[in-house]
C-alpha cells in the first residue's frame, strides 16, 4: 500500500517507519470491519490516519480531499468514496499515524474499548469527522499511552421503538446515566449498559407498569 513516494518529505518520513509496521498497518485496516465497537481492531488506527488526512497540505491552502468521488448531497449513502491511495498526501498521513504508534509502542490493533473511557468505563463509538452514527468526543488527542482523555460528549438519550399490534415495544438508554452524584447507584448504571451494547426495556401498558419489580406509587390529593 505504501512505498517511498514522490516527494522528499514522504521519503524522509517513511524512512523512519519500519516496513513491517507499514505492512501490519495495512493488514489491520484491511481486516477491520469498519465499526467502532469496543473490540474494533483498526478503528483507532483509522481515526488517527483519517485525522491526519484532514490537515491542509500547506498553511493557507484549502483542506485536502482524499476522495476520488467527493460528497454529493444527492447520494449521501455512497459518497464520498474511493481513497486516493497513490496520492503522496494520503501516504504521508498513514506514515505519520503509524510513526506515532511505533514511536510510543502503541499496538496498531488498539481498540475503542482500550483507548476511550468515561468514569473508567470503556465507551464505543467514533468522532463526528469519521461519520459515525454513535458519536463520541474526547477532551484531547490520543496520548502516548494509547488512551484519549475522558469522553465528555457523544450519544446521549437513545431509543428504539417497534410499533406492534399489541402496542409499542421500546428500548432506551441514557448513555451518561441519570444521576450526576458519584455516590448514587444511578451514576453510571446505564453507561455500563451502553458500554455492553444493552438497553433498558420500557413499560407501556398498565400491566407492564404494574409488573415492574421496583414499582412505587404515590397518591396526590389537592
Amino acid at each position: 500500500m505504501l512505498a517511498v513516494g514522490q516527494t522528499h518529505k514522504v521519503a524522509y518520513v517513511l524512512a523512519d517507519v519500519s516496513a513491517a509496521n507499514l505492512r501490519a498497518a495495512c493488514r489491520t485496516l484491511g481486516d477491520w470491519n469498519g465499526r467502532a465497537t469496543l473490540d474494533g481492531q483498526g478503528a483507532i488506527l483509522w481515526r488517527e490516519f483519517y485525522t491526519r488526512l484532514e490537515r491542509p497540505t500547506k498553511p493557507g491552502e484549502p483542506r485536502f480531499s482524499p476522495w476520488r468521488v467527493p460528497f454529493d448531497p444527492a447520494r449521501p449513502l455512497t459518497t464520498p468514496r474511493g481513497l486516493k491511495g497513490e496520492d503522496p498526501t494520503v501516504r504521508q498521513a498513514l506514515a505519520d499515524a503509524v510513526l506515532f504508534f511505533q514511536t510510543n509502542r502503541v499496538p496498531l490493533t488498539l481498540t475503542p474499548g482500550q483507548a476511550q473511557r468515561y468514569a473508567s468505563i470503556p465507551i464505543p463509538g467514533c468522532t463526528e469527522g469519521e461519520g459515525c452514527f454513535d458519536g463520541v468526543r474526547m477532551r484531547g488527542p490520543l496520548g502516548a499511552d494509547g488512551r484519549y482523555p475522558e469522553v465528555d460528549t457523544g450519544s446521549s438519550f437513545m431509543m428504539a421503538v417497534e410499533l406492534t399490534p399489541d402496542g409499542p415495544r421500546t428500548r432506551t438508554v441514557l448513555t451518561y446515566s441519570l444521576s450526576a452524584n458519584p455516590a448514587s447507584p444511578h451514576h453510571t448504571d446505564q453507561t455500563v449498559l451502553f458500554s455492553r451494547g444493552q438497553w433498558a426495556t420500557e413499560r407501556f401498558t398498565e400491566a407492564e407498569i404494574a409488573a415492574a419489580p421496583q414499582l412505587k406509587t404515590a397518591t396526590v390529593r389537592g
